[in-house]
């Protein structure tokens, strides 16, 4: 298997066949006439999908080890959204399944919940919360390198004012 990570805001997931493309494709796509009502990659239809079977599909692409089937799986069982129930610790599970094939977005996500502590299933940690911040943001991942500047820049969560580290 190849697995790609790239930042959430730049592609568009199909939860049908767990593939995704770029959003500039996307864009061509619409500016073509031939819009999103299927799949590009695995031609299925894309109408009416509802949520519950989306979710479904994710969980089956979760349980197959597909990153980001695993860190939207995590999210949605920790917040209990789109028909699952609140489950914290299986939530926790799946996102460090994630981050243990180095998804960026569930390392952010993770230091995210080590920084702020769950009171069920998580304590804060300031130093694991900044280890997983900094390996998101290596892996390229904006948002982490974008919370990052702010920690070196205001010398908080753990990081020293660095301005030089803030603009790097």
């Amino acid at each position: 298997d190849i697995h790609v990570h790239t930042a959430l805001h730049v592609t568009k997931l199909f939860v049908c066949c767990g593939g995704f493309i770029c959003m500039s494709c996307v864009r061509n796509l619409d500016r073509s006439g031939l819009g999103l009502d299927k799949c590009p990659l695995c031609r299925e239809s894309l109408a009416g999908i509802a949520a519950s079977e989306r979710t479904e599909t994710s969980m089956k692409f979760a349980k197959r080890g597909v990153s980001w089937a695993q860190r939207e799986a995590g999210i949605l069982m920790i917040d209990g959204m789109e028909g699952l129930q609140k489950q914290e610790k299986a939530g926790l599970e799946w996102l460090n399944k994630a981050a243990a094939q180095n998804d960026p977005s569930a390392l952010h996500e993770l230091s995210s919940l080590y920084r702020e502590g769950m009171a069920s299933e998580l304590g804060k940690s300031q130093e694991k919360a900044n280890e997983l911040l900094l390996k998101a943001a290596n892996l390229g991942y904006a948002r982490a390198n974008s919370d990052m500047v702010k920690m070196y820049f205001y010398g908080t969560n753990g990081f020293e004012t660095d301005q030089d580290e803030a603009y790097f």
